[in-house]
This record gives structure tokens, sequence and C-alpha cells, in this order.
């Protein structure tokens, strides 16, 4: 067995810092950037009520960074929703934050079966965010989440590209889903065709 000298217990101690710190990190990355609760139900905020604290100090420390045409861009984010606009936008904040991208798959091996063993290779990127204001149909409850992280209806956030494109199709899954439950027929306004298929092909 190997001796545990100084040295060897200060590089063990090295490699716990730098593992506990990349862990913060990814912790930190993980958690959506609040811009603003304006608009957020009263149910929402008292299921908040134990992060009600962290929420402000979020909120306080963006709008001493925050910029005039970020502050602009976010009033231009709220506001949305009040005058029953058919659609929520989202607004670009001129920003970009440092993500995970995908590069590519590397082949590292190869399993009993012959098949490749791939590994995901990883490369850091700047995405463009945008603020974005979670407008969610009664059949949707309080709240939507990504990877267990809850984005609570009337809040506006702040999101790369990635994380909108996610947000916005479940939104949208969800007015989808709350149209069909109550009766809501897409193809009202739509000709009806009488088609009948035959050894010719398709006839209307």
């Amino acid at each position: 067995m190997a001796e545990w000298t100084a040295e060897r217990r200060a590089k063990q101690a090295a490699i716990l810092k730098a593992a506990r710190e990349r862990k913060q990190a990814e912790r930190a990355a993980g958690t959506p950037t609040v811009a603003s609760i304006k608009g957020a139900s009263t149910d929402v905020i008292a299921s908040l009520n134990d992060q009600i604290a962290d929420l402000q100090k979020q909120l306080d420390s963006e709008r001493t960074k925050r910029t005039a045409a970020e502050s602009k861009a976010l009033a231009q984010a709220e506001a949305q929703g009040y005058m029953l606009q058919s659609g929520i936008q989202e607004v670009a904040t001129g920003k970009t934050r440092t993500v995970q991208h995908l590069k590519e798959y590397k082949n590292v091996g190869y399993k009993d079966d012959g098949r490749e063993i791939l590994k995901p290779v990883f490369e850091m990127v700047e995405a463009p965010t945008f603020f974005y204001k979670i407008d969610m149909p009664p059949c949707g409850g309080t709240d939507l989440k990504i990877n267990g992280v809850p984005y609570y209806h009337g809040a506006t956030y702040e999101v790369t590209i990635d994380e909108l494109q996610s947000i916005k199709d479940i939104v949208a899954k969800c007015w989808k889903h709350d149209a069909d439950i109550h009766g809501t027929d897409e193809n009202f306004y739509r000709k009806p065709t009488q088609r009948r298929v035959s050894a010719g092909g398709i006839a209307g």
C-alpha cells in the first residue's frame, strides 16, 4: 500500500476541492435565472414562501447588473398577456450564457456483440438568452418542469435558446391539450371532403 505522504494528501485534497467546485458550478448552471415574478398567482407565491428570500436576492442582483436596454426588454416581456394577446413571444436580452453542448460521439471501444461503445464529447459554447413569460392554460397547473427545475406560470425568466425551445414546446402542447379536452375543434372552418380509396388512388 502506498504511503500517505504530505504531498499525496495535498494532491488528494486539491482533487476533492476541484470536484466540489465543479459540482457547485453544475448546480448553479441548472438553476434558472429568475428575471421577475410579476404576474405570478397568489397560490404560486404562497407555495414559494421558503424560497422568497433567495428569489429576492437573485432579483436584486439581476436588477443591479441589468442595463437600461435589458430593463426595457424585460418590461416588454412582462407586459405580454395583460392585453389578451393570442401568444407570448420571447424578447432577446442581447446577452449570452456559456453552456455545455454536445459536440460529437467518440468511439471508445466495442461490446461483445460488436456494437460500438460511444462516449459523448461536450464543448462550451456561448448561447444567446431571452426573456420569456410563462403562460400556462388552466389544465397546466402552476408550473412546468425541465430536469426537475420548476418554471412558474406568470413569471418571466431569462433562458438560453435551448431552454426556450423546450419551454415553448411544453407550453404549446399544454394549450393543445387544453383545447382538446374543452372541445375546441381546429377543423371547424375547414371545408369537409368526401374521400374514397380506389385502385387508382385517393379521390376527393
